[in-house]
């Protein structure tokens, strides 16, 4: 089966993301071992964890989300409504999930090219170039925008989808009441 380019990036993009998690582990437990055993500490731990770890962990699977449906939702009045309002009502989010990933991408993207035209560099104990991780956001946003248009015009266009797009996917919840 030929797989779709924007669902085989999101996917590729979720193990992508495996790789700064193991190395921010691996970083922030050496660094800590280092500071406490030999008073040692690797320089530059915070900044290169709080501007390309933590940015890559939360904006790369974004598109991911996005395509299993994975995102918070409340459905106290969805599962009341109608099956055509329903749909309705998961194009309306989706357009205005696009609208947003976009905006996002759109108000960012000056951000990452005046970071690279200036080498935007962050000074602590040692000097860490930042503006690569700038790209990180625009970039994922516009994933993320993508997938939902994508989806929208599955939720138009595709019985099958639209059902899928349409289900409630509520986790049964064992209370531990027997």
């Amino acid at each position: 089966m030929i797989r779709n380019p924007l669902e085989w990036v999101s996917e590729a993009l979720v193990t992508v993301t495996t790789i700064p998690v193991l190395a921010m582990k691996v970083h922030v437990t050496l660094d800590v071992v280092l500071k406490y055993t030999v008073n040692t500490p690797i320089q530059g731990t915070l900044e290169v964890t709080a501007y390309y770890y933590m940015v890559a962990i939360v904006v790369l699977p974004m598109g991911f989300v996005e395509l299993t449906r994975q995102s918070i939702a409340v459905e106290l009045f969805y599962q009341m409504m109608p099956p055509r309002m329903q749909v309705a009502v998961v194009g309306f989010v989706l357009l205005l999930s696009a609208i947003g990933y976009g905006g996002v991408a759109w108000i960012s993207w000056p951000d990452a090219i005046k970071a690279f035209e200036r080498k935007e560099i962050v000074m602590g104990a040692v000097r860490v170039y930042i503006w690569p991780a700038r790209f990180l956001l625009p970039c994922a946003m516009m994933l993320a925008a993508a997938v939902c248009l994508m989806l929208f015009a599955r939720l138009l266009f595709k019985p099958r989808a639209r059902a899928e797009l349409t289900a409630v996917h509520t986790a049964d919840i064992d209370h531990g009441a027997d």
